[in-house]
C-alpha cells in the first residue's frame, strides 16, 4: 500500500492479468443476470397470454343476448352486401360479355363503364341480347368482323 501526498492510503495498481480475469467474471455474471431476467419475462408473458385468453372468454360469455344479435345482424348485413355486389358484377359481366373478375367498381354505372372500357380495349362492341320473345334483331353485325348473325350460323352448321 502506498501513501499519496494527502496522507491517504491507496491500493497498489492491480496487475494486468487479474484485471482481465475480473472483467471476464463480471461480464459472465452480467450475462447470467440478463438471462435470468429474460426467463422471468418469458414466464410472465405466458401467464399473461393465458389470462388474456380467459379474459376474452369471460367477456364473450358476459355479452348480452342483444349484443350477440347485433353482432350477428352486422355480419349478415356484410355478407348480404357482398352477395349483392357479386350478383351485380355477374349481371353486368353477362350483359356485356366480359369476365366478371376483370370488372372494377361498386355501382352498376361503374361496372358498366369498366366493361365498356374492356370491350373498347379488346376492339369489340357489345352484342345486344335478343328480346325475351325470341324475336331479336336478325342479320345485324355482332362484332367488328362484319359477319351477320345468319352468316355465323351458316358457317357453324357447315361442318
Amino acid at each position: 500500500m502506498a501513501e499519496n501526498e494527502n496522507g491517504t492510503v491507496t491500493d497498489p495498481e492491480p496487475e494486468v492479468g487479474t484485471e482481465t480475469e475480473t472483467q471476464e467474471t463480471d461480464l459472465s455474471a452480467e450475462v447470467e443476470k440478463w438471462k435470468a431476467h429474460s426467463r422471468k419475462n418469458e414466464e410472465r408473458a405466458k401467464e399473461n397470454a393465458e389470462k388474456a385468453k380467459k379474459f376474452d372468454e369471460l367477456e364473450e360469455a358476459s355479452k348480452t343476448e342483444q349484443q350477440k344479435r347485433d353482432e350477428h345482424i352486422a355480419n349478415l348485413e356484410k355478407e348480404n352486401a357482398a352477395l349483392k355486389s357479386q350478383s351485380l358484377r355477374s349481371q353486368v359481366a353477362s350483359e356485356k360479355g366480359v369476365p366478371a373478375e376483370l370488372l372494377s367498381g361498386s355501382t352498376q354505372e361503374e361496372l358498366e363503364e369498366s366493361a365498356d372500357a374492356l370491350l373498347a380495349y379488346r376492339g369489340e362492341t357489345t352484342a345486344k341480347a335478343p328480346k325475351a320473345d325470341g324475336q331479336g334483331e336478325q342479320g345485324g353485325t355482332v362484332s367488328k368482323g362484319g359477319l351477320s348473325a345468319s352468316e355465323i350460323v351458316q358457317r357453324a352448321t357447315r361442318r
